[in-house]
């Protein structure tokens, strides 16, 4: 869910959206083996300590935040967020964890205490928002973490081969002509998760492909 949107959007996600998320999800996520495997391996390389406080940016229902859970250790502080009330009522509901919370709030603005996590990841929502605004999500997550904290992105991506582009194109509805995302996703993609990131203030930056271009994990270090 993503942080910039107006009240119209928010409604949309607040009292439609939320409703067949899961099901889009488990649709889209159908092709390379479901749900809990593509998350489970886009996070496979990330190291998890015991005590640990990480921050979900636009974390939806909680699809990430639980799987994160999973591999963290109990005395971590998982903490997810999102704009829209009706997707931080779903996951609430189906929280399992005790070490995890969820909180309504605007991740250009989280109104958090400056350098408390030691990471922060931002999952499948930087390519709902324009260029301006993503920039803005991307200096609150450095605010928020410590130094040498680490950002996690998790993202679409642009795979190289047309055969398998025109297949995420169709599944993943981009051929839709109401598809508020087409023009933002076109410009994340031209602009790049690397140099975006670089231009927010992170350093040793690193870009991971998954599953052959159509998914990328991006992540960055707060030098201070």
């Amino acid at each position: 869910m993503m942080a910039w949107s107006g009240k119209n959007y928010k409604w949309f996600y607040d009292h439609i959206h939320s409703r067949y998320y899961a099901l889009l999800v488990k649709w889209c996520f159908r092709p390379f083996g479901g749900e809990d495997r593509v998350r489970k391996e886009l996070i496979a390389r990330i190291d998890f300590s015991s005590r640990e406080k990480i921050l979900d940016m636009c974390c939806g229902i909680g699809g990430v935040t639980f799987v994160m859970a999973g591999k963290a250790g109990k005395d971590s502080e998982i903490v997810g967020m999102d704009l829209s009330s009706g997707q931080i009522a779903i996951a609430r509901k189906n929280n399992r964890f005790g070490n995890v919370r969820f909180i309504e709030g605007d991740v250009t603005g989280t109104g958090l205490e400056d350098g408390y996590f030691d990471k922060v990841f931002i999952t499948h929502a930087l390519h709902e928002m324009p260029g301006e605004v993503r920039q803005r999500v991307l200096s609150e997550a450095r605010r928020v973490l410590k130094k040498n904290g680490e950002v996690i992105i998790l993202e679409l991506d642009d795979p190289g081969n047309i055969l398998i582009r025109l297949f995420i194109g169709l599944w993943f509805f981009y051929w839709l002509p109401f598809n508020f995302e087409t023009s933002t996703r076109r410009d994340m993609l031209r602009h790049g998760l690397v140099t975006e990131l670089e231009t927010a203030g992170f350093r040793n930056v690193t870009k991971q492909s998954k599953y052959r271009g159509v998914f990328q994990v991006v992540r960055g270090i707060h030098g201070g």
